[in-house]
């Protein structure tokens, strides 16, 4: 949009000057044609005088007269014409008269029209100016003095004007685009930019920063607008945060006191270990939905972190449980970024789990991958299963395994989605939305794909926070840990 109105206001300006300069430079041609024209033909109409005051004859007697006006203006070949058309006297050189044009002029002059000045000189018009007036006295047409005039001093000086005119011009559209265009562009302009930033922050579930009072009225007013939606958006998001948690921190006090009174009956009844199992899953499922409830908050802590050393530390904790299944690649060296403490482990955690419960016995492949450079680097975390059989409780008749179809996969992520043949595996069906959730909150994303056989997760985390964090400096020292 920049580029176009910059284009649009330059087209304009160029259009002004040169409706401006125009009208000056065919002013000059045109004067220049006249002048010239009248200066020949005083002198054509003073030779026709001289022969006209003359004796019989004395028209040949002009031929040295003729020769030094020639050289004098340097330009001109002078002849005098009979009334039949024949040359009876020239200067230094006898006009060709092979010219249409020529002829013309002299067929004129024989019948008492002299010659009128042409409309303009331009430089690119390299014909010669053609004089003409006739010789007479009282009525009778005694013969015609005709002058063929060079026009490349004037078409010179013509093209000079237009030149330097053409270059004054761009030198002030130039300064006119620096001064004018550029600054008036960026004013129009940067209302839109600045809510152009604003939606983004507000699409990624950031909190969109203050709008500028500037630029035309019109983008003002929908600046306005938009800081009033935004912050109905925000209102109305906070207040659904704030309704989620305070309902599910309601319900955790008496499921807490709930679950005491459950372990002291489970002492002495063993029937009421099921309802003691189904007290923990809900107080899980609460935990998950205070968890979902802070997806797009603006409370998220961000400190420097090493990816790898995070990723390294949690596989030493799951590898007893996966006794050597686990394929770990690219965790080497160090992959510095600024995220939350806790992002990298959940993440592990939370598909280290999942392989374990859906993909037993299966290998894990774990691989940490680097893209980007600078503000651009990002870290990619792929842990990839490849399915298994499952201790599902169901007979034999029914699925056996957990390969998952395209359609099962893309329906994974989720809040409280869970296949139903995984019905009876521990679990909310929480655990992969809050990984999407923290991960959109990071400025990351997520991809959950079916691996045939098993369930690829390809997480993608920046190394540096977007703009409206509290972060520290990416670059700076990783804490030891």
């Amino acid at each position: 949009m920049r580029r176009r109105l910059l284009i649009l206001a330059i087209t304009l300006t160029a259009a002004v000057l040169t409706a401006l300069i125009a009208p000056l430079v065919t002013a000059y041609a045109e004067e220049r044609a006249v002048t010239l024209h009248e200066q020949r033909l005083a002198a054509a109409t003073r030779f026709a005088a001289l022969v006209d005051d003359s004796a019989s004859g004395a028209p040949a007697l002009l031929g040295p007269d003729l020769a030094r006006y020639d050289a004098v203006t340097g330009s001109t070949r002078s002849a005098v014409i009979g009334p039949d058309g024949s040359t009876l006297a020239f200067g230094a050189e006898a006009p060709v008269g092979s010219d249409p044009r020529y002829d013309d002029a002299v067929q004129r002059a024989l019948t008492g029209t002299p010659t009128t000045a042409p409309s303009a000189l331009w430089p690119w018009r390299t014909d010669p100016l053609i004089v003409a007036t006739p010789i007479g006295r009282d009525a009778q047409i005694l013969g015609a003095v005709v002058m063929v005039v060079d026009t490349a001093g004037p078409r010179g000086d013509v093209a000079t004007r237009l030149a330097v005119a053409v270059a004054g011009g761009i030198a002030l559209l130039a300064l006119v685009a620096f001064l004018v265009g550029v600054p008036l562009v960026a004013w129009v302009v940067r209302p839109v930019d600045q809510l152009t930033e604003r939606v983004q922050a507000l699409a990624s579930g950031r909190r969109p920063g203050a709008a500028e009072h500037a630029g035309p009225p019109e983008l003002r007013r929908l600046a306005t607008s938009f800081d009033e939606m935004a912050r109905a958006v925000e209102y109305s998001r906070s207040q659904q945060r704030d309704l989620i948690a305070d309902v599910s921190h309601q319900l955790a006090n008496p499921l807490t006191a709930m679950r005491l009174r459950l372990d002291g009956l489970a002492a002495d009844d063993p029937a009421v270990e099921p309802v003691l199992a189904e007290a923990d899953r809900m107080a899980r499922a609460l935990e998950g939905v205070i968890e979902v409830s802070r997806a797009g908050g603006h409370d998220r802590r961000r400190v420097p972190v090493d990816v790898a050393e995070q990723i390294r530390e949690r596989i030493a904790l799951w590898e007893p449980l996966f006794d050597g299944r686990l394929r770990v690649t690219g965790i080497e060296t160090e992959a510095p970024a600024v995220l939350e403490e806790d992002l990298v482990p959940t993440i592990v955690d939370t598909l280290l789990d999942n392989a374990a419960k859906y993909a037993p016995d299966s290998p894990v492949e774990i691989t940490l991958d680097r893209t980007g450079t600078g503000d651009t680097r990002r870290y990619v975390v792929t842990v990839r299963d490849h399915g298994g059989p499952t201790d599902t409780g169901l007979s034999s008749t029914g699925p056996t395994d957990t390969d998952l179809t395209d359609t099962e996969a893309a329906e994974l992520g989720e809040r409280f989605h869970r296949l139903p043949r995984h019905a009876e595996v521990d679990g909310t069906g929480l655990g992969l939305s809050i990984l999407v959730l923290r991960v959109r909150d990071a400025g990351g994303s997520v991809v959950i794909e079916a691996a045939h056989p098993g369930l690829r997760c390809v997480t993608t985390l920046p190394a540096r926070p977007g703009p409206g964090t509290n972060a520290a400096n990416p670059d700076a020292a990783v804490p030891a840990r």
